[in-house]
């Protein structure tokens, strides 16, 4: 009995020992998972299909807070219905990890930001995790914090680590390769998720569909962007799946224009399961599209 008792004790510790890790958005709980291999367990409040903007707090994502050990923010107050979801969790133990912290941000406004601009972050472009360096930076911070909590598999964070920066290595050489006539090519996003992305594969943004982050395209607006993609022989108009479609197929029929369907996130599309998988996906998605 006495053995029978110690085992289930030890079977007992050694599952609590897995670090259990809620983060906002699919990217960051699939970095975490890469790190964290067999020692954490990760679970995102966003799917990857919705808008990570407007997240609507309910109670059972607090009570998945409740039980973890370390939460996982975009930062850049992009998440911010994140703080009432922890601080309803009411869990004291919570350590919060801004994965935004040693990320260097674009498009950070340098006057007075109010309402009439739109969604706009006063800390700069929040979308940075779409930037494979910044990914590494997300990874990095990760291990730092897995590592520190717990050291008995430093090790293995390391490891991992390593394995996961070495991926994204070896993809970068392929894709300097398969996909350098992206470079200098120009095309409209329905919305400003992209300038991290644009950064680092070397594409521009001529337009938006939206007129100002977060606010509805007007008649004028798409009239504007009829003669803009007609006078620039813009080939692709490329949008998130939590996008009407209607304005960017209007513009279709009325120029030709193709649309199409990136992953911004994690799950966002069919068989984009993975981080390294949904920077390849966007690449693919966007050649296809700028072939005639």
């Amino acid at each position: 009995m006495y053995i029978r008792i110690l085992f289930i004790l030890t079977l007992a510790v050694g599952l609590q020992a897995k670090i259990n890790i809620v983060a906002s958005t699919t990217d960051l709980a699939d970095i975490a998972s890469q790190i964290g291999g067999e020692e954490v367990t990760t679970l995102s409040i966003a799917r990857g299909s919705q808008d990570p903007h407007y997240i609507e707090v309910l109670p059972s994502f607090m009570f998945k807070v409740r039980r973890a050990d370390v939460y996982l923010k975009v930062g850049m107050e992009l998440d911010q219905w994140a703080d009432q979801i922890i601080a309803g969790s009411r869990n004291r133990k919570l350590q919060v990890i801004d994965c935004s912290a040693n990320i260097n941000p674009v498009e950070v406004p340098t006057g007075k930001v109010d309402a009439s601009m739109g969604d706009i972050h006063p800390h700069g472009n929040p979308h940075y995790w779409l930037n494979p360096e910044n990914g590494r930076e997300v990874a990095r911070t990760i291990a730092a914090s897995l590592i520190a909590r717990d050291p008995a598999h430093a090790d293995l964070f390391q490891k991992n680590l390593a394995e996961f920066e070495a991926s994204l290595t070896t993809l970068e050489a392929i894709w300097d390769v398969d996909y350098a006539d992206l470079r200098g090519q120009s095309l409209i996003y329905y919305h400003n998720t992209w300038p991290y992305f644009n950064q680092y594969f070397g594409l521009t943004s001529s337009a938006f569909v939206e007129p100002k982050p977060g606010i509805m395209p007007t008649p004028n607006h798409l009239d504007n962007l009829i003669h803009l993609i007609q006078g620039q022989n813009i080939s692709v108009i490329a949008m998130e799946p939590y996008f009407s479609r209607t304005a960017p197929e209007f513009l279709a029929r009325k120029t030709g224009v193709t649309i199409v369907q990136l992953a911004q996130s994690v799950g966002a599309r069919k068989g984009v399961d993975s981080y390294q998988e949904m920077l390849a996906y966007n690449l693919e998605a966007i050649q296809r599209g700028l072939q005639p």
